[in-house]
């Protein structure tokens, strides 16, 4: 059985959004939880007045509250922040206190550049992806363009993020850059499969073949677009729509189709 630890303080009767972690807390454990998983995404301008007032009335963890103020009057340094609250809670161990210390440190050293991807980036693993589009179209305005490695990889995240709100062709041309930067050979699939998304079959071709030593890429791309064809027909959700479209109840069918679309707005606005 795991170790047991005694809650600090008490569950907050209305959430507190961490607007740069994407997520919602409801009491100081929680925030301490999103400072150990999140070190490198932290900066001073998270703890706020109005997270000290919602620690102090909200979860009642006063000492925590009057720490971060203390913090912020002498403007302390981003690791005495993340201390004031580390110190308070009981799951976290010295060992990992000085490691998650370590890595504030080494971010808040970084150039803001590499800041600003670190966040765009954790915004796409959350799927986050207009916060992500965001990150990635205004870190492009930064970036020396004699970076080539690095603002290929910044072009090639922009591109599955917008591609991941199916915006095709934007995506298509974010991967185009990126190709031109570095010539990566995962560019080039990813600007291929783009393409293959949003053109009538026979114009992919055409465009796609001036690419004559890129074929074996195309190849596998259209290999692995059958995989996907085969998994999606053998799915669970596939099965679903096509038995309530056998059943041919009109009423049924607009049941269904109004569950869904629900599901997938609520899907939207967790993605936006």
């Amino acid at each position: 059985m795991g170790a047991m630890y005694h809650c600090t303080g008490r569950k907050g009767n209305r959430p507190f959004y961490l607007s740069k972690i994407c997520i919602r807390i409801y009491t100081a454990d929680e925030l301490a939880f999103c400072i150990c998983e999140n070190p490198e995404l932290l900066e001073k301008d998270i703890f706020t007045q109005e997270l000290i007032a919602w620690l102090d009335e909200e979860c009642g963890v006063t000492e925590i509250a009057q720490d971060l103020s203390r913090c912020i009057a002498r403007d302390l340094p981003l690791q005495r922040f993340v201390e004031a609250v580390l110190d308070h809670v009981a799951f976290v161990s010295d060992r990992e206190k000085k490691t998650i210390l370590e890595i504030v440190h080494q971010s808040g050293s970084s150039n803001i550049i590499k800041r600003r991807k670190t966040h765009a980036d954790f915004y796409l693993r959350k799927e986050r992806f207009a916060h992500a589009i965001r990150e990635y179209e205004a870190l492009i305005e930064q970036v020396d363009e004699r970076e080539k490695e690095f603002l290929g990889s910044v072009y090639h995240n922009l591109g599955i993020a917008l591609a991941r709100q199916f915006l095709f062709e934007r995506a298509e041309e974010s991967f185009r850059n990126a190709y031109l930067l570095d010539g990566k050979k995962e560019h080039f699939y990813c600007y291929a499969a783009a393409k293959r998304l949003y053109l009538p079959e026979r114009e992919y071709i055409q465009q796609i073949s001036s690419f004559l030593d890129m074929g074996e890429d195309t190849l596998k791309l259209e290999e692995d677009m059958k995989v996907v064809d085969a998994e999606w027909l053998q799915s669970d959700e596939c099965m679903e729509i096509e038995n309530v479209l056998s059943g041919g109840d009109t009423v049924e069918y607009r049941e269904w189709l109004g569950r869904k679309l629900n599901e997938y707005k609520e899907d939207y606005r967790r993605y936006v």
